[in-house]
């Protein structure tokens, strides 16, 4: 804070006359007196002040912050000796109207710079959110007396307020969210302006002061970390209080003049009418104390601090007091916290105790036990520490040890709700002792060697595949809205969908059936930037209800693809078929299923995601695996995509189980092959993958493989058939084969062709 102010430059004085400037309707002359035995003219452009008032004058040459330097000038005619200062202009208030008024008591000619902690050094911590009860003064000096071995000089006496009967009546309907309610009536009580050290002290932590009832609560939080509200007692109707869930359709308008609609799940103080106030989080506007009030009820209680965590970010008003509950405030406080702001009210507001203070709710629960053994945390942290240090940081953090055969037995502080467990404490050891304490050294450590999963294996070798075709990886969230579900059903069609007890979003209540809907509506992100091709890939699982109430899984892959291909000239684009859906899926089930045939066949039934003479089940050695084809034009259409869209969805494991043995590394031939070629007239129907089939079903060592080379139907071959080109590939691993037994062998395969698929060879 700015501390360049001169002593003697800066002082209290008091205002002997006020008058209107001759020349200005805004500015008033004042003469003051500044305890010099000379009185000084002062114009001002205030309008809060009168004869009497006591204020902070800056005289000639005092430099305020912001590098104004007061400097003996005229005023539309009138010659000023100085300024009347406002709280702004000395740095005390962010923002603020007139100039600051002082006490009447104090002697002109004092020094103000003192008085109002000007100079002072004002230190701005940055706690995280394990250490709430370093959200307070009393928290900073317990902390500090930890770390530099020095013994707590606590000011708070033990409360002493009495029991009994209170005029306000307190219920708690839900002692889970509220486990303590407590609060006094508080008559008599006059409203009006703090003094000048409760303003100066709560402006040096960045708070405005408001009036003394609201600043001795404000005060009482940064003293202690206990939030506490005061309500005008004169407008709580009922004269009850309620702790309640809030109800269907009930409002409040917060004191920030906000109108927050409440939900079932806020946890609100009530009247006999309707809330009051959010509950840990803001007081109502109708409620507040105001100038007129001369009854107040004080409250200061215990909330959950998920409930309150979850109300502030529903309605979006985060404050000082739900900051602290949040991250939880000193459960054994409450009553002392009480016992202060009291003691303050009645001192600064004049207030008197009317009847006992009514306390409400089974209180904290009780605080988490722990053993804590010396050679754990000598093993640790890697030091010799002795017992007695060991304990010593233990009762400096307010864990009360007790000895044991291990070690001590401690328990959780009531201000610290991060201690829980064993490793805390020793933590919280190695924290107090000091990290410099430790010498570096390498960890003495074994490896052993990690068993890479064969499902992280076949994973990359998939990602590096699709990779390399030129496909992008999109990576979907598990939750997907209703609509995609049902028009992506995935799978497992016959089962349900998984609804979401909690979506974090409302489009998003669902787990996610198939990896379609986010794969298309990537493609349509794309489309709506005008890229010309989108081929996309996703590994991830889906999850479907089944009938017996359980969430089945899946680890699936699944692909679309759009856009042209590129052709073999430069520039030339071929349009994309079912030929490149494919060889997609040909390719990516090689990995899954090495040496296994692979095939899309139409299925029994038809499947609304896709075009219904465009699709077919994808078969690994006969057993279905997935679906692929093009999509449906209505779901193309309802995406706002234009063209046709192919995609294909495999389920990873049935994929891998009907996979044949793995042909593991092979040697290089050492004798050459023999080629031969034949062309099958076969019925259009019959799929180009058959003749792999049969030959594969052959027990030959000597036929390698067998290919597909060419398909036509046309000219010179019968309506209803079709021509196939199939290239054999014959080689035996011991000798070269001859041209008669590749002949013999050759015939044999033809034979076998002819019979099984009702074919005849073409000349």
């Amino acid at each position: 804070r700015p501390s360049r102010f001169h002593g003697d430059r800066l002082v209290v004085a008091r205002i002997e006359r006020k008058e209107q400037h001759p020349n200005a309707d805004r500015l008033t002359v004042c003469t003051v007196d500044d305890g010099s035995g000379q009185l000084l003219t002062i114009v001002c452009g205030a309008r809060n002040h009168s004869a009497g008032d006591t204020v902070v004058l800056a005289r000639e040459g005092c430099e305020l912050p912001g590098g104004l330097t007061i400097r003996r000038s005229k005023l539309r005619g009138v010659e000023s000796q100085g300024m009347l200062c406002s709280a702004t202009e000395l740095g005390l208030e962010a923002e603020g109207e007139g100039i600051l008024l002082l006490e009447a008591d104090l002697r002109p000619g004092t020094e103000a710079g003192p008085l109002l902690g000007l100079g002072d050094t004002v230190l701005e911590l940055g706690v995280t959110p394990n250490r709430g009860d370093c959200l307070s003064m009393r928290g900073l000096a317990r902390e500090i007396a930890a770390l530099c071995g020095l013994a707590l000089r606590d000011a708070a006496a033990p409360p002493t307020l009495p029991g009994g009967n209170c005029p306000v009546r307190v219920t708690i309907e839900d002692e889970e969210a509220c486990p303590l309610y407590l609060g006094v009536v508080l008559r008599g009580v006059r409203v009006g302006p703090s003094p000048t050290w409760l303003r100066t002290r709560l402006g040096a932590m960045g708070l405005r002061s408001i009036n003394n009832v609201v600043d001795v609560t404000n005060l009482v939080l940064l003293e202690t970390g206990q939030p506490m509200h005061a309500f005008d007692l004169g407008r709580i109707r009922g004269g009850e209080i309620r702790v309640r869930r809030a109800r269907s359709g009930e409002g409040l308008r917060t004191l920030d003049g906000r109108d927050v609609e409440l939900l079932a799940e806020d946890l609100v103080i009530a009247d006999q009418v309707g809330p009051v106030a959010l509950a840990g989080v803001m007081g109502g506007e109708g409620s507040a104390v105001r100038a007129e009030t001369r009854d107040v009820f004080l409250e200061a209680a215990l909330f959950a601090p998920s409930t309150v965590r979850r109300t502030a970010r529903r309605h979006g008003i985060l404050t000082d007091s739900s900051h602290r509950f949040e991250r939880g405030i000193d459960v054994a406080g409450t009553a002392a916290a009480l016992e202060r702001a009291v003691s303050l009210l009645v001192e600064l507001a004049g207030a008197s105790l009317d009847g006992g203070a009514v306390r409400q709710g089974p209180g904290p629960r009780a605080r988490a036990q722990s053993q804590v053994r010396a050679a754990r945390v000598r093993a640790l942290l890697g030091l010799e520490l002795a017992d007695a240090r060991i304990e010593s940081v233990l009762e400096s953090i307010g864990a009360s040890p007790r000895r044991s055969e291990a070690g001590w037995q401690v328990e959780a502080p009531s201000f610290r709700s991060d201690l829980g467990r064993e490793i805390d404490y020793v933590e919280e050891v190695a924290r107090v002792v000091g990290y410099d304490a430790f010498e570096p050294a390498m960890p003495t450590v074994t490896l052993t060697p990690v068993a890479v999963p064969e499902s992280w294996r076949l994973a990359g070798q998939l990602r590096t595949l699709l990779a390399g075709l030129g496909m992008h990886e999109h990576i979907p969230v598990s939750f997907a809205a209703a609509e995609d579900n049902a028009r992506f059903p995935g799978l497992c069609p016959e089962q349900g969908s998984v609804v979401v007890r909690n979506p974090l979003r409302a489009d998003a209540t669902e787990l996610q059936r198939s990896v379609l809907g986010p794969l298309v509506r990537a493609v349509a992100a794309n489309v709506a930037v005008q890229q010309p091709r989108a081929d996309l890939f996703a590994l991830a699982r889906v999850f479907a209800a089944a009938g017996d109430g359980e969430t089945r899984q899946r680890e699936v892959l699944g692909g679309v693809l759009y856009g042209p291909r590129p052709g073999g000239r430069p520039g030339q684009e071929i349009p994309l078929g079912f030929a490149d859906l494919a060889a997609v899926v040909g390719k990516a089930l090689a990995v899954l299923a090495p040496g296994t045939p692979v095939e899309i066949v139409p299925g029994p039934e038809e499947r609304p995601e896709y075009h219904p003479r465009a699709a077919g089940r994808v078969l690994v050695g006969g057993q279905p695996v997935g679906w692929a084809g093009r999509l449906h034009p209505d779901v193309a259409e309802g995406f706002e995509i234009a063209g046709e869209i192919y995609a294909f969805e495999v389920d990873c494991r049935e994929a891998v189980a009907y996979t044949r043995e793995h042909p593991g590394l092979l040697p290089i031939p050492r004798h050459p092959s023999s080629e031969r070629d034949v062309s099958l007239l076969v019925p259009a129907s019959t799929p180009a993958s058959a003749a792999l089939k049969v030959v594969a079903e052959m027990d030959e060592s000597e036929i390698e493989s067998i290919s597909v080379f060419d398909e036509y139907s046309g000219a010179g071959v019968e309506q209803g058939l079709k021509a196939l080109g199939y290239r054999i590939v014959y080689r035996a691993g011991d000798r070269t084969l001859t041209d008669a037994e590749v002949g013999e062998l050759h015939d044999k395969v033809v034979g076998l062709l002819t019979e099984r698929l009702g074919a005849r060879a073409r000349s």
